[in-house]
C-alpha cells in the first residue's frame, strides 16, 4: 500500500481536534474511501475549493503569447503516448485534430491584431497598443506617409505577404521577419484616419478538425485544470479502479495540466458531474466543449 494518505474530505471550520480526534478522522477518511471509493470522490470534489484556471488564451501583440491549439494538444498526446497503451487512442485522436490550409486571397491589413516577433519586452494586448507607445517617432499623420510606408511594407505587387487566420479564436497576425515598427505606424494611420490597405496575402488557416473533435468527445473527457487540484483528483479516481491519467498542457501554461478519463464508465460520469456542475467553467476546463464552442470559421471570398 502506497505511503500516499488520501486527501481528506474538507471539514468544518472551528476549533483544531485533538492528536485522538484527528487520528479518528484520519481511519473514519480511509474507511470510508475504501468502501465508497466513488462517492468519497463525488464529495470531496463537491467540497474542495479549486483554483481558477484563468484566461488560457491571453490578448497580446505577439501571436507565439496566444493559446497554441497544436501545441497543446501535441503535449497532451505526447503524455499519453508515455503512458500505457489504453491511452494511445486518446493520443492519436489529438494528432489528429489540429490542422492547416493555406489559401492565396486578398487581404485587408486592418483585420492584423499581432506580429509573430518583436524585440519589445513590453507586453500589449493588441499591435495598435504597441504602435502608440513604441511608434511615436514615426510620422503617420499625412497620406504621404501612409503611400511611403504602404511602399515599403508592401510594395511588391508579386509577392504574396504571410499572414494567418486561426479559426478556434477569430484573431489574424502577420509573419513579420522585421521589428514591426512601420506596420504599427500604418496600421495606427489606418484605424485613425478610416483608411485601409489591400495586399495579397498567402493566408494560413489553423482549425480543429471537427470531426476528430467529436470522436474524442465521444470516447473521453479531456479536463484541463490546476495541476495540485488534478493530482489530489486522480488519486481518487484512481483509489476506485477508474482508468485515469494526467496529461500536459502547453508550455506556456505548466501550471495547467489535463485529466483524461474514458466516457465508457457510469462512474466516471458521476465523477466528471460533479466536477462540472461545482468548478466549470472557472476552475475546470471541457477541452472538447472548448473546442467546438470556439469556431469563428474563415471566409473563403
Amino acid at each position: 500500500m502506497s505511503d500516499f494518505e488520501p486527501p481528506m474530505l474538507p471539514g468544518k471550520a472551528g476549533k483544531k481536534p485533538s492528536m485522538g480526534l484527528g487520528q479518528l478522522e484520519t481511519w473514519a477518511n480511509v474507511l470510508l474511501q475504501r468502501m465508497f471509493p466513488v462517492w468519497y470522490c463525488v464529495r470531496y470534489i463537491t467540497e474542495m475549493s479549486m483554483e481558477l484556471v484563468g484566461d488560457i488564451n491571453p490578448r497580446s501583440f505577439l501571436s507565439h503569447r496566444w493559446l497554441s491549439v497544436g501545441a497543446a494538444n501535441q503535449a497532451a498526446a505526447k503524455s499519453l503516448l508515455q503512458a500505457s497503451s489504453q491511452w494511445h487512442d486518446c493520443a492519436e485522436l489529438l494528432k489528429r485534430i489540429h490542422k492547416v490550409r493555406t489559401y492565396k486571397r486578398y487581404f485587408s491589413v486592418r483585420n492584423v491584431m499581432a506580429v509573430e516577433q518583436s524585440d519589445v519586452g513590453e507586453e500589449y494586448g493588441h499591435i495598435l497598443e504597441y504602435a502608440n507607445s513604441e511608434c511615436r517617432d514615426i510620422p503617420n499623420s499625412h497620406a504621404e506617409h501612409f503611400d511611403q510606408m504602404s511602399t515599403e511594407l508592401f510594395g511588391d505587387k508579386s509577392h504574396h505577404y504571410p499572414f494567418v487566420y486561426r479559426e478556434w479564436d477569430g484573431r489574424y497576425y502577420y509573419k513579420n521577419t522585421e521589428e514591426p515598427l512601420k506596420l504599427g505606424a500604418l496600421l495606427q494611420h489606418c484605424h485613425e484616419k478610416n483608411r485601409d490597405l489591400t495586399v495579397k496575402g498567402l493566408i494560413e488557416i489553423e482549425y480543429a478538425d471537427m470531426r476528430a473533435v467529436e470522436l474524442l468527445r465521444s470516447r473521453y473527457w479531456l479536463l484541463l485544470m490546476k495541476r495540485e487540484s488534478a493530482n489530489q483528483i486522480a488519486y481518487l479516481v484512481r483509489a476506485a479502479n477508474i482508468p485515469c491519467q494526467l496529461a500536459e498542457f502547453e508550455w506556456r501554461r505548466s501550471d495547467l495540466i489535463f485529466m483524461v478519463l474514458k466516457k465508457n464508465d457510469y462512474r466516471t460520469a458521476q465523477i466528471v458531474e460533479a466536477l462540472i456542475l461545482k468548478h466549470f467553467p472557472k476552475s475546470v476546463v471541457d477541452w472538447g466543449r472548448y473546442l467546438c464552442t470556439h469556431q469563428y470559421p474563415f471566409r473563403n471570398r
